[in-house]
C-alpha cells in the first residue's frame, strides 16, 4: 500500500527552501502598509530542493547530501548489499526535469496567510543515480503537486515547560526547527527511462509492482518527513536548511496519491483529535508530545505483517537531532493477550535515517485475528513518561488506536475558487473512510461541515494580529459543498461558491474555510474548532476570491492596484523586476518572444485569451500561464483570482498588438523578429524573473 508496501527505498539528508516570509503577517495586507516589517526571511525565492552541497559540518549539526540509505526486497528483507544503497538522491531543479536545462527549481508556496499548514510543493523532479551493470543509471520521476499534511510545531522537546505561563513553551528552540510535516505524492517515471536490468536487484523488483498511468509512466509513491528546519538568518551556518527521511514504494491501482486509507494510530498528546491542549499543560517540560501514525496490515508469503510509520509521530531530542529516548517500545493489539506483536523496537537515529520511521512487525495468527475487530496500542519500558488512560501491565501506553478502529483520511487538502464565477465547482476532493483497515462504504458514517476563518479559529497558524481578524462574520455559508459516494471506501467533496464573501482587506481579497470530516456519533467540532476539531488529516483549506470585474481594456494603473500586493510582499521577485514601474511593466510584457528564449522546455509555447488573442511572448504572461507542474509559475498566482489574471493578460496582449520597431537578429545565426509581439530581444529578463 503506497510507500509502505513493498519493495522499498529508503532517503535521508537535507533539503533547501527558502519561502519568503512577509506575506505570513495578516497587517501587510493593509494599504496603509506600504514598509512591511521583514519576518524572518524577506529575500526568499521559494525554492524547494535537493542539493549535493548540502553535505557538511555546521556548529549545531550535521547536514548530509541525500542518499538511498537502505533498500527492503518484495519479501521484506532489508538489502544493504543492493547497488541502490549509497547511491546519489538530488534533484533536478530545471523544468521539466530536462538535464541542463534554465535553473529553475521546485516551489513552495501557501494556500493564505492564515493557513500555511498545507503549504504546496510545486514542480519538483527526484533524481537517482548509482553505478549499474552497464555503467551510469539515473532514474528521473516528477513529483505531483502537493500539499503539506500532518503539521505540528511540538516535534522537538522543549528546553522549557509546556505551562501556558512559560512565553516559550513549546517553541524554546524557536520558530520552525521545532515543527514538522509531511508530503505524501505520486512520482511518475518514464517507463522508457527506466531499465529493466538495472543492476539494483530491488529496483528491478519495484519497477514490475508499479501501476502505470495513460501516458504509460511507472508509478511511485513518495512520502517525505521534514523537520529541523531553519528559518532564521542569524544561524548562517543553516539557514535555509532542514532534514528530510523519504521513503518510496510502488503505488498500486487505486492508492490515494496524498494519504494513506488505513488505520491510524494517535500518539498521547493527540489521543481523540486535535492536541490535547489542557493534558500537556499539566505536563513537566521532559514529557514528549507524540503524532499519530498511519498503518496497515498486509500479507506476505511469511504470513501477515502490520506496517507503521513512525517518521512524523515520534519527538526528537534536538532540533535535526536523533530521536528521543523512549525506551522499547512493544506493540499490542485487543486486550494484549496475544503477546507482544513482532518483537520490542526502539526509535533512535538508525530506525529514523535508515529505516525511514517505518517498522515492520510480524502477527501471530491469534494476533491477525484479533486485528479485525480490535485497536492497536504501543507501550513503552520508561515508567516515568506519562501515557494514554490506565497503565498496561504497569507500563505507559503512548499510542492508542480509536476504540471504533474507525479512521478519515482527505487525500486533496488544497483549494481555491472564485465567486464571480458561480458555475465553478472544484475539482473532487477524494476522502478515505476506513473501520478496521476496510472500506466504509455507508455515506451516512461521515460528517461533514464548513468553518470560516473567524478571530481565534483554531487551525489558524499566525498569530491574531488587532484588526486582521480572519473572516467577518458576514462570510459564513459562502461555500457550499455536495457529497457523494464513489468506490468503496472511498468519498468525493466538491465546493462551489455560494456567494460573493468579500474581502478581508483591499489587499487580501478572498475568505478562508476549514472543511472538516468526522465519524458520525463523534461530537462535532465546536467553539471555532477549538473543541473536537478533528486531526489535520480530516481537514481541508478552501479560499474563495472576491468578485472581481474583467477588464480587457485596463489601463496601468489598474494594473499597478492589482500588482502592487505581491510587489511588497516578495522582495525577491522586486529585486528581479519591479512590477509597480510602467516601463518595467512595459518591457517584460513583450518581452522576450517565447520561442528564443524557451525552445525545447515543457509547457504551451502560446496562450489564448477569450477573445481568440494570442500571447507568445512577454516573460511576464510567461511565467503567469505555466502549469501548476511548472516550477516557473510565478508564485503570486495562488492569490490571484481568474479575473485579475485576465486582466493582467489582457493588457500584456493589448500592449503587443502596438506596433513595435523590428529588432536586428538577436544572433548572427538566426532570423531577425518583426511584427506585433516581437519586442527587443536586447532586454531579456533575469533567469528567473518573476520567481
Amino acid at each position: 500500500m503506497s510507500y509502505m508496501g513493498l519493495p522499498r527505498v529508503t532517503i535521508a539528508g537535507s533539503f533547501y527552501t527558502d519561502p519568503s516570509t512577509v506575506d505570513n503577517d495578516p497587517s501587510h495586507y493593509d494599504e496603509s502598509c506600504t514598509n512591511p516589517s521583514p519576518w524572518q526571511d524577506p529575500g526568499g525565492s521559494h525554492f524547494f530542493s535537493f542539493q549535493d552541497i548540502l553535505a557538511g559540518q555546521t556548529a549545531n549539526r550535521a547536514f548530509t547530501a541525500p542518499t538511498v540509505t537502505a533498500v527492503i526486497d518484495e519479501n521484506g528483507n532489508v538489502v544493504l548489499t543492493d547497488k541502490l544503497v549509497g547511491a546519489a538522491v538530488n534533484s533536478m531543479d530545471t523544468p521539466g526535469g530536462i538535464p541542463n536545462g534554465p535553473f529553475s527549481p521546485a516551489k513552495m508556496i501557501d494556500i493564505d496567510v492564515y493557513q500555511q499548514a498545507v503549504s504546496s510543493i510545486h514542480g519538483f523532479f527526484l533524481k537517482i543515480g548509482f553505478e549499474g551493470i552497464s555503467g551510469a543509471t539515473t532514474l528521473v520521476g516528477a513529483m505531483d503537486p502537493c500539499s503539506l499534511n500532518s503539521c505540528r510545531f511540538d516535534r522537538v522537546l522543549p528546553t522549557r515547560g509546556w505551562q501556558p505561563w512559560d512565553s516559550y513553551g513549546q517553541d524554546s528552540f524557536g520558530g520552525d526547527t521545532n515543527a514538522s510535516g509531511v508530503f505524501q505524492s505520486v512520482l511518475r517515471v518514464p517507463a522508457a527511462s527506466w531499465t529493466t536490468n538495472s543492476g539494483s536487484a530491488v529496483l528491478d523488483q519495484l519497477r514490475t509492482k508499479c501501476s502505470q498511468d495513460s501516458a504509460g509512466n511507472l508509478l511511485l509513491s513518495i512520502r517525505m518527513t521534514l523537520d529541523g528546519y531553519q528559518n532564521v538568518s542569524y544561524h548562517p551556518e543553516d539557514f535555509r536548511l532542514g532534514r528530510m527521511a523519504a521513503t518510496i514504494g510502488p503505488l498500486l491501482a487505486g492508492d490515494p496519491s496524498q494519504c494513506v486509507a488505513g488505520r491510524w494510530l494517535p500518539g498521547r498528546a493527540y489521543f481523540g483529535g486535535t492536541k490535547a491542549k489542557n493534558y500537556q499543560d499539566a505536563d513537566p517540560w521532559n514529557q514528549p508530545s507524540l503524532y499519530g501514525a498511519p498503518f496497515f496490515i498486509n500479507q506476505r508469503t511469511s504470513g501477515a505483517f502490520v506496517t507503521i510509520d513512525l517518521s512524523n509521530a515520534i519527538t526528537m531530542a534536538t532540533p535535526g537531532g536523533p530521536p528521543l529516548d523512549l525506551g522499547n517500545l512493544s506493540l499490542y493489539v485487543g486486550d494484549g493477550s496475544t503477546g507482544v506483536v513482532g518483537a520490542p523496537f526502539q526509535l533512535n537515529d538508525i530506525f529514523y535515517s535508515l529505516g525511514g520511521g517505518v517498522v515492520d512487525l510480524a502477527l501471530s495468527e491469534a494476533q491477525a485475528q484479533a486485528a479485525a475487530s480490535a485497536p492497536f496500542f504501543l507501550v513503552t519500558s520508561r515508567t516515568d513518561l506519562n501515557g494514554i488512560g490506565a497503565p498496561f501491565n504497569g507500563l505507559p501506553i503512548l499510542w492508542q488506536e480509536s476504540s471504533t478502529g474507525t479512521w478519515i483520511a482527505c487525500n486533496d487538502r488544497n483549494f481555491q475558487l472564485a465567486s464571480d464565477q458561480p458555475f465553478q465547482t472544484s475539482a473532487p476532493s477524494l476522502v478515505y473512510m476506513t473501520q478496521w483497515g476496510q472500506p466504509v462504504t455507508d455515506i451516512t458514517k461521515l460528517q461533514v461541515g464548513v468553518f470560516p476563518c473567524l478571530q481565534g479559529c483554531g487551525p489558524a497558524t499566525v498569530p491574531w494580529s488587532a484588526g486582521y481578524l480572519g473572516n467577518p462574520p458576514s462570510s459564513e455559508g459562502a461555500l457550499s459543498y455536495t457529497v457523494t459516494a464513489g468506490a468503496p471506501g472511498k468519498f468525493q467533496i466538491l465546493f462551489t461558491p455560494a456567494f460573493d464573501p468579500g474581502a478581508r482587506t483591499p489587499e487580501l481579497d478572498s475568505m478562508l474555510y476549514f472543511v472538516c470530516a468526522w465519524p458520525t456519533g463523534t461530537p462535532a467540532p465546536a467553539n471555532n474548532l477549538n473543541t473536537n476539531c478533528p486531526p489535520q488529516e480530516q481537514m481541508i483549506s478552501v479560499v474563495i476570491w472576491q468578485s472581481y470585474t474583467l477588464n480587457t481594456a485596463a489601463a496601468f494603473p489598474e494594473i499597478q492596484q492589482i500588482m502592487k500586493v505581491y510587489d511588497k510582499l516578495f522582495p525577491a521577485m522586486h529585486a528581479k523586476m519591479d512590477l509597480m514601474d510602467e516601463q518595467t511593466f512595459f518591457t517584460f510584457a513583450i518581452n522576450p518572444p517565447w520561442f528564443v528564449y524557451y525552445a525545447n522546455t515543457p509547457g504551451p509555447t502560446k496562450i489564448t485569451l477569450p477573445n481568440g488573442g494570442t500571447i507568445a511572448c512577454g516573460s511576464i504572461p510567461y511565467y503567469l500561464t505555466r502549469n501548476a507542474e511548472d516550477p516557473r509559475l510565478m508564485p503570486i498566482m495562488r492569490n490571484l483570482s481568474p479575473n485579475k489574471l485576465l486582466t493582467v493578460l489582457y493588457y500584456c496582449w493589448n500592449l503587443q498588438q502596438q506596433t513595435q520597431p523590428t529588432p536586428p537578429p538577436p544572433h548572427g545565426d538566426q532570423p531577425a523578429v518583426s511584427g506585433p509581439g516581437a519586442g527587443n530581444p536586447h532586454l531579456p529578463p533575469t533567469q528567473n524573473a518573476g520567481k
